[in-house]
């Protein structure tokens, strides 16, 4: 059984797929609903909506056949990937390509395949919307012409999917630094106290303001000062591990969120953020330093403004001991907060 050949601009294509953040999400009714319209329109028993990704093809709709993904190199789509038109298999055991396929020699006994690819608005093939049956039989040209417009319908779905995540990492994203703004912190508090809750699952926050700062904006003047909150958001974010989200809060305050496992002890993780702003701060020549609160959950807060609250109070603290220091606190509150 031949794999189908990678299309000559695979990275590129690949590349593209990931802009839709949509692999392995949830089943929807939108892709579920043109799955079925497909499946019906054609006379078909089975219908799928999937993706190619670099090693599998990756299910987000099916009608008739429950199935999540396959190995690439078993999938038909792979191959329908390569055309713009649909790609028929009138039938699958006289074809080379797919005579010893297992979904052909096994169940779901493939006999017909008639796949139109996804193609987006770069002109990349993303997956396919196929229709399948157990005989084989052609499919005549109106039901091709049928199911070509489902699947530009699939791809304007998609394409809807990725605008509504642009906009939405837009709305929590702080614009100068390019980090997570408050929102964003907020929302991932709230899941992380939920995840406490449910699961025992402990996290730390790390609340940082800028000692200094107000002194380079007077001085040196305000693209100065961007320059320097972009500096600090760049040296937080090299000593962020892949899972914290860091975020500016507004003004000169950031924040660091340590999800578990939380791993080396927060107030470490603290140390190291302090160190590398100054360090960053040092080397740009400007007299800047950061105050850092920090507290680990060991139990959950009351709420996530009660978090902040908390290791926002520790900043102040850090503050009025001198500047430039940590202060940290392990909370294990079990009473009314």
């Amino acid at each position: 059984m031949p794999a189908a050949p990678l299309p000559p601009n695979e990275m590129e294509r690949l590349a593209s797929l990931r802009t839709y953040d949509i692999l392995d999400t949830a089943c929807e009714a939108a892709y579920d609903e043109i799955a079925a319209l497909a499946a019906r329109l054609t006379g078909s028993p089975m219908a799928l909506i999937s993706l190619i990704d670099s090693d599998r093809q990756w299910v987000k709709a099916r009608a008739g056949i429950d199935i999540a993904e396959i190995p690439r190199e078993q999938a038909f789509c792979a191959y329908a990937i390569h055309g713009t038109t649909p790609l028929v298999v009138a039938d699958a055991t006289a074809d080379a390509r797919f005579a010893d396929n297992p979904f052909v020699t096994g169940p779901p006994h493939v006999r017909f395949y008639a796949g139109v690819p996804l193609l987006n608005v770069e002109g990349f093939a993303l997956g396919a919307l196929c229709v399948i049956g157990h005989e084989p039989r052609d499919l005549p040209a109106d039901q091709r012409e049928t199911l070509a417009a489902l699947a530009r319908t699939a791809m304007t779905t998609l394409e809807l999917h990725r605008a509504m995540n642009h906009v939405r990492t837009l709305a929590l994203t702080d614009s100068l630094t390019g980090l997570a703004n408050r929102s964003a912190l907020l929302d991932a508090l709230d899941r992380a106290i939920a995840g406490q809750r449910r699961h025992g699952e402990a996290f730390a926050l790390i609340y940082l303001d800028l000692d200094g700062f107000k002194a380079v904006n007077d001085v040196f003047g305000h693209v100065v000062g961007d320059r320097a909150l972009h500096a600090a958001a760049q040296a937080m974010r090299a000593v962020a591990r892949r899972a914290d989200l860091v975020a500016r809060i507004g003004g000169d305050e950031f924040a660091m969120l340590l999800t578990a496992p939380v791993g080396t002890p927060a107030v470490n993780a603290a140390h190291r953020v302090r160190e590398a702003v100054g360090a960053r701060m040092q080397a740009l020549g400007w007299p800047v330093t950061a105050s850092v609160g920090a507290v680990r959950f060991g139990t959950p807060p009351r709420d996530a403004g009660r978090a902040m609250a908390t290791a926002d109070q520790l900043m102040y603290a850090a503050k009025l001991s001198g500047k430039n220091c940590v202060m940290f606190i392990e909370h294990d509150h079990t009473g009314p907060e």
